[in-house]
């Protein structure tokens, strides 16, 4: 009896050895390549890939197009299911990859059919730099199939990644929009149903969108609200407001992600807050070695890995001043540029402005509508 259950004992231990090794070997295989040599098709010339000891990536390139085609390559070799995420986020396609699950979130982007218009506007989208995205769609893929195993989240999710496409790095820069802004209208919605049953006084107040400490680049500050006063407005003597008549649960609209993440987003009663961001900017003739600061703080979530991807991206430009571009900082995987950063001479930043973009309206009982069938 010891002996079967000493032989029972090593059968197991050998095979749970076996399945240690073949996880290793997976997620092993879905590393990206960090050292060596490779044949990347469509360079140019060759391009140098280095990096720091806090891992930040320098290219260097004969010009922008082979920059673009390497740097999609170590996109994806690193973060290639983040951008995934991104794209399919913005055309809500995210059930493909989860199931029922993400069938609201879908049903929450898929009605403004994000995809079929990128589609459809791809020329104006991509204006002269085509060859550049299409450089870094190529690059994505190449970096993909050189993996010798899928990213790993797809191996738990047992699926297999789909090729990046053009219209891709598009529905990146508009998943961020959707991060950032409301793309349902709640807020307007919201302030339409206020508008209905305070004063207009009251209501101006609430809805005044700048105050006395605004700096804008143009124009002047639009100053403080104005606050009503007892006889516009006396709350001793308002009596019972008339109740707002809340949304039924098959209107409600799910938060993104990120606005979960962040618990805000939706109706700014129920969560208190709104995304935001902040930066500032000092003058030289501030600091002790007469050199400009800019300080940035878009306000993402907390992810892992960063939605950022840290870079330094050189290469040969006519049009540039003295013939080159150095530019580094934060690039947005799915997108061949840099968004947060310097070029050796500037430094720029950006932060959310939340601006009008939607408007609900009223349409006459006989306006001819157009309908489309997705199927997710």
């Amino acid at each position: 009896m010891l002996r079967w259950l000493l032989r029972s004992f090593w059968v197991v231990l050998g095979l749970f050895l076996v399945l240690l090794l073949v996880i290793w070997g997976l997620l092993r295989g879905s590393l990206p390549q960090l050292d060596g040599e490779l044949a990347l098709p469509g360079l140019s010339a060759p391009v140098s890939i280095q990096r720091d000891a806090l891992g930040v990536l320098t290219v260097e390139a004969a010009n922008e197009t082979d920059m673009a085609r390497a740097l999609g390559y170590v996109h994806a070799q690193e973060r290639f299911f983040e951008m995934d995420l991104m794209r399919r986020s913005a055309a809500g396609e995210l059930s493909e990859l989860f199931g029922a699950k993400a069938l609201p979130l879908d049903r929450r982007m898929r009605v403004h059919r994000l995809r079929a218009h990128t589609q459809q506007n791809l020329g104006a989208a991509l204006g002269d730099k085509r060859g550049v995205i299409e450089a870094y769609r190529d690059g994505v893929n190449a970096g993909l199939a050189a993996l010798p195993v899928r990213p790993w989240p797809y191996l738990l999710l047992r699926q297999q990644p789909r090729p990046w496409e053009l219209e891709d790095s598009v529905l990146t820069g508009l998943a961020m929009y959707a991060d950032l802004q409301d793309p349902t209208n709640t807020r307007e919605l919201a302030m339409a149903r206020i508008r209905s049953v305070v004063p207009p006084a009251l209501y101006a107040m609430l809805a005044h969108d700048g105050s006395s400490w605004d700096a804008p680049l143009f124009g002047a500050p639009r100053g403080d609200a104005v606050l009503p006063d007892a006889a516009t407005l006396d709350l001793r003597n308002a009596g019972t407001a008339p109740a707002l008549t809340p949304l039924p649960a098959s209107q409600a609209v799910p938060l993104s992600p990120a606005a979960q993440e962040r618990d805000v987003g939706g109706s700014p009663a129920a969560t208190g807050s709104f995304p935001g961001s902040n930066n500032f900017a000092v003058a030289g003739a501030l600091t002790p070695d007469g050199r400009a600061i800019i300080a940035d703080d878009m306000h993402l979530g907390l992810r892992a890995p960063n939605i950022w991807f840290r870079a330094r991206l050189r290469y040969a430009d006519p049009t540039a001043p003295e013939g080159k571009v150095d530019v580094a900082g934060f690039t947005l995987p799915g997108l061949p540029a840099v968004i947060v950063g310097s070029n050796t001479r500037v430094a720029w930043a950006f932060t959310n402005s939340y601006i009008d973009t939607a408007d609900y309206t009223t349409l006459p009982a006989n306006t001819p509508l157009r309908s489309y069938n997705e199927a997710i």
